[in-house]
């Protein structure tokens, strides 16, 4: 099985997880010594993603393949938030045009956010018109999942 086939909650768990142990070694990140390989050998080996998923899922070779391929993706994002180039990307702020197409979807699909619509990015908007769209997220942006909410 292969990270990008999981329901989007169980997608989400392991970002989280995955996210919290990166931010813990981004300066190894970084600086080049801890690679995605090692980071997943690592984090496979601890027990820790068994409260999440299987452990017959988790040994499977596609999995750790998959896996480890995620971890490089989330490297990269977080790579490249760090850089200068995309601090400024990140600081723009969201057309009013952006805000209303999303607060429209969010309307037509029942749907509200979690968080003010202005600590939105270009980036997360994008992500969450596309979620709404589509009902998929692309892999290293499962955060947007804990922004869209449905109203009962």
């Amino acid at each position: 099985m292969y990270i990008e086939n999981l329901d989007l909650e169980t997608r989400n768990k392991i970002y989280n997880h995955t996210k919290k142990i990166l931010r813990k070694y981004q300066k190894g990140i970084i600086n080049g010594k801890l690679t995605a390989d090692k980071f997943a050998e690592n984090i496979l080996s601890n027990s820790t993603l068994e409260n999440i998923l299987d452990k017959e899922i988790i040994s499977t070779n596609n999995f750790k393949k998959s896996y480890t391929d995620y971890i490089q993706a989330l490297i990269n994002i977080q790579n490249n938030n760090l850089s200068n180039k995309n601090i400024k990307s990140f600081q723009e702020k969201t057309s009013i045009s952006q805000k209303i197409e999303l607060k429209t979807l969010l309307d037509n699909k029942n749907c509200n956010l979690s968080i003010p619509i202005d600590y939105l990015n270009n980036e997360d908007i994008k992500c969450i018109i596309k979620y709404l769209e589509t009902d998929k997220i692309e892999l290293g942006n499962e955060r947007i999942y804990n922004y869209v909410r449905k109203i009962n």
